[in-house]
């Protein structure tokens, strides 16, 4: 792949020949990294996205093991959270999960998205409301004329990866069909002289297609999407399984002269099935804990807007439905209770922004207002023997008007120098997951809480872009965040014993649940250079220093000082690479300190030090080979550990070869 730095001015080589139009606005005094994605690299993109510190799921398992419901996306230190504190978009479609916030990487490669962009700190332009700590905007890697390709690579624990597109043209008229797999016979998640006899290696298959339509009238451009996605996984017992079964559809249709507009339409669902199992008898036995065998979810929204003469007006919605069907309280002669608990979400906003240029100065400003409620909310259990209610809570409806903006400023100081800054405020909706679902990881608990209120944060930044050269590039930026309310997972109590909240909470386990976190503070700087040489090597450097703490929990005081949960203090990426004719080579090394895997700061994780490399060979202009090892070294990389000192291992040494051919 290839990386512009700063601003966010990259063409896609491969977008469609017909014209596609897009409305893009980037605010002045925003850090954005844009970069084209090597499509012979069949790589998940939350796995490229580890090359940028800061930027990652909630623990340091990449997707091909952490569990689904953790692979939100947390970016610059805010702190770390399931759900993601990140706006992901796809071709302008939200892919962030309708029920829980997290995101399906499984179907999201560099074969299969062509460019990506960026945008750190809070956002308020469309669909603002989840862009808390900053967006991923992502777009489709659409096939020219005639164009196709097949591919696949052959891996570690015989794991096995296929993917083709195809595209057919008429006229104005593209459709691209794509479709992928993948399978792969895992890593086992403890070290060998942790696991027992129960623990087999954390499988999982993929599954993916996807349909793309372009067409372009005399007065509107239409575009069109329609994916589906399946994925099976086990999480390191034979009992502790998942499957999620997703549908996406989109159209988008953009046209004008004088006024530019787009319209953006979409419809997703999930459907969603996951078993929790506790081990004992030092790992001999498993017993299911926790069976959410239905979580159904859908959603729907719109963007609609306008720009002219350096104004933008929109407006945005979008609607969230879902809830878990779940059987718990297994005392071991099987589960005796059954839950129904899940609600509606609706976030309806409107948003203005203006951007010009005056001499050597461009300015920005949006001011974006939000109508939020959250309704229909329940949380019933019953004896699964006689059907009796054993709790009904009763969940009133909540709402709310919420504002969020941005003001920015770019100045050129010289040829080579531009100063820049921004001041901001953003939101985030508490999920339908973590108003309602609780859940289980070994023998830790978490409960709902569907009295959580919204998160906010505000932010300050002062950045300085040099660019003397094409070849040379270098950004600082230092930025302060103050997160108010960030929903976090809060420690009630430890276990052997029965709490009311939770129910029996077992030997080593712990018993949390979510809550608004009064305020946390992040100051932080960020470094990137890169040097491009004559020889066709690239030199890359990025740094991110984030100390963030707590600083007000009236509830809990002893928590404040402690530094949120899976944040280290230094992250950093050394990479080289090289681009010749046929040979391409990438090297690069990944740092990260030390860090909490709990709010009270017991639980230490070492810091971690891994090596990525990767080689491509073009065989003939439409045949390559490729080669990649991740992890090279094996490094010891811990995601989570519990109280009893069980430590999840993440990131394991990971090796493949490959071949594309083009058609």
């Amino acid at each position: 792949m290839s990386d512009n730095g700063g601003k966010d001015d990259v063409a896609i080589a491969d977008y469609l020949e017909i014209v596609e139009r897009r409305l893009e606005y980037a605010a002045s005094g925003q850090t954005t990294r844009s970069f084209v994605l090597d499509t012979t690299d069949n790589t998940r993109l939350d796995v490229i996205l580890g090359q940028f510190p800061g930027i990652g799921l909630f623990r340091r398992a990449n997707s091909l093991t952490a569990h689904p419901t953790t692979q939100g996306l947390t970016m610059r230190g805010v702190g770390a959270n399931a759900a993601g504190r990140v706006l992901v978009t796809l071709d302008g479609v939200p892919q962030n999960d309708p029920f829980g916030g997290w995101v399906y990487w499984a179907a999201l490669n560099a074969a299969s998205v062509g460019d990506a962009t960026i945008f750190s700190g809070g956002g308020s332009g469309a669909f603002g409301a989840q862009a808390l700590a900053g967006a991923l905007e992502l777009r489709s890697a659409y096939a020219r004329r005639g164009e196709g390709f097949v591919q696949g690579w052959y891996g570690s624990n015989d794991s096995l990866n296929v993917m083709g597109r195809t595209s057919f043209t008429a006229d104005k008229l593209s459709v691209s069909l794509m479709a992928g797999y993948f399978e792969t016979g895992g890593d086992f998640l403890f070290a060998e002289d942790q696991r027992g006899t129960i623990d087999v290696s954390a499988a999982s298959d993929a599954s993916f297609v996807a349909a793309q339509l372009a067409l372009e009238t005399r007065t509107v451009d239409i575009r069109g999407m329609l994916r589906y996605m399946k994925e099976e996984r086990t999480n390191g017992l034979s009992l502790a399984t998942n499957s999620t079964e997703a549908i996406d559809a989109s159209l988008t249709l953009s046209g004008g002269a004088d006024v530019d507009w787009e319209l953006v339409t979409y419809y997703r669902t999930r459907d969603f099935a996951n078993m929790f199992v506790s081990a004992r008898e030092d790992r001999t036995v498993e017993r299911p804990v926790l069976d959410q065998f239905d979580v159904p979810a859908w959603g729907a929204g719109f963007l609609a807007r306008a720009q002219f003469e350096g104004l933008e007006f929109g407006v945005d919605g979008r609607r969230m439905n879902g809830e878990t069907n779940e059987r718990f309280r297994n005392l071991g002669a099987g589960f005796t209770r059954q839950r129904r608990a899940g609600g509606d979400q609706w976030i309806l906003g409107v948003y203005g922004e203006y951007g010009n240029e005056v001499g050597d100065t461009a300015y920005s400003a949006t001011f974006r207002m939000d109508r939020w409620r959250t309704f229909g909310g329940e949380r019933v259990e019953a004896n699964i023997t006689d059907g009796n209610l054993v709790r009904e809570d009763d969940i009133p409806d909540r709402g709310d008007w919420i504002w969020s903006g941005r003001v920015g400023l770019d100045q050129r100081l010289t040829g080579a120098i531009d100063l820049r800054a921004a001041a901001y405020k953003s939101w985030r909706l508490p999920t339908l997951n973590e108003y309602y679902r609780p859940f289980r990881v070994v023998n830790d608990i978490t409960e709902a809480n569907p009295s959580l209120l919204p998160e906010k944060l505000y932010g300050l930044e002062v950045g300085l872009d040099y660019h003397p050269l094409n070849t040379v590039q270098f950004s600082a930026t230092l930025f302060r965040n103050w997160l108010n309310d960030g929903v976090g997972n809060v420690t009630i109590g430890f276990g052997p014993g029965f709490f009311s909240l939770g129910g029996f909470v077992p030997a080593g386990g712990v018993l949390r649940q979510r809550a608004n976190i009064d305020r946390s503070i992040t100051d932080g700087l960020e470094l990137d250079g890169s040097l491009q040489l004559q020889s066709g090597w690239t030199l890359t450097a990025r740094y991110l220093y984030a100390r963030a703490r707590v600083t007000r929990f009236d509830a809990r005081p002893e928590l404040v000082g402690k530094r949120p949960v899976q944040t280290p203090r230094h992250s950093a990426t050394f990479a080289a690479s090289y681009k010749g004719d046929k040979l391409g080579v990438n090297a690069e090394l990944r740092l990260a300190s030390n860090q909490y895997d709990d709010d009270l700061n017991t639980r230490l994780l070492d810091g971690i030090a891994t090596v990525n490399i990767g080689v491509s060979y073009a065989v003939t202009k439409r045949a390559s080979l490729t080669a990649r090892a991740e992890n090279l070294f094996d490094a010891k990389v811990v995601s989570a550990v519990t109280a009893d000192g069980l430590e999840t291992l993440a990131q394991q040494r990971f090796a493949r070869i490959g071949i594309e051919i083009q058609f």
